[in-house]
């Protein structure tokens, strides 16, 4: 059985990131003009509706793997700093929506509507993705895009952030929400398929307390913090 699950996550992570890349190679291109070395690209929803489904590992392992290939190809413009900052983007909005993903099961088990129980981890999830991505990817804006841009890194702050902060925004929601969107459908279909529903993720089965959530918890309250800090230094 564990040889089945690695080749089948194997199987369809590869594929899931396959497509993710093509769709990059289709669909890139800048929200915000001023920044134009900012695009926006759909491959991370293949990620995070990977990583709802498989788990944490392989949503970063495939975050790995579809940064490099993008920044070879696609995005080969951005160089190194492109691969290393859509690494850090993606793979801190697979950190924290996972971890409130799996946190919030307890949610999920006190409701007796399911289905809403699911709606309601994907929404706290998709918020603490958004919120902690954007706070990562403004800390390291500030840090990297001037090495990048060859520009004084004063400069870049008051002319450059607020934008960049307005792009990060719009982009972690889109994907953020349409991966929270196609999650459900994905999973019924894989499991339709004989033996998929043994490698989709599931709770360990033990009972789950209402504390457990604490650390989901915890991480969205600091996206929410981070958040608004960003927006007092770059919006007064």
């Amino acid at each position: 059985m564990k040889k089945t699950f690695n080749v089948r996550v194997l199987v369809t992570c590869a594929v899931m990131s396959a497509i993710g890349v093509v769709l990059a190679f289709f669909i890139h291109f800048p929200i915000i003009p001023a920044v134009p070395f900012l695009e926006y690209d759909p491959a991370d929803i293949l990620i995070f509706v990977s990583t709802y489904a498989f788990g944490i590992p392989v949503g970063l392992a495939m975050t790995v793997v579809v940064a490099v290939v993008q920044g070879i190809t696609v995005s080969a413009g951005s160089g190194f700093t492109g691969i290393l900052m859509h690494i850090i983007s993606t793979g801190g909005y697979v950190l924290a929506a996972g971890l409130v993903y799996r946190a919030a099961e307890g949610i999920k088990r006190g409701m007796k509507n399911k289905t809403a129980g699911e709606a309601v981890k994907l929404v706290l999830s998709t918020f603490a993705g958004i919120g902690v991505t954007c706070g990562l990817m403004t800390l390291w804006n500030i840090v990297l895009t001037p090495m990048f841009m060859g520009i004084d890194r004063q400069l870049l702050i008051e002319n450059f952030l607020g934008l960049i902060v307005i792009f990060n925004l719009i982009k972690i929601s889109i994907n953020g929400v349409a991966s929270a969107v196609f999650t459900v459908p994905f999973r019924k279909l894989a499991e339709r398929f004989p033996g998929e529903r043994s490698i989709l993720y599931t709770d360990s089965g033990k009972k789950t307390k209402y504390v457990d959530t604490l650390p989901g918890l915890g991480i969205i309250a600091g996206a929410l913090l981070t958040v608004a800090i960003i927006a007092l230094a770059v919006f007064k």
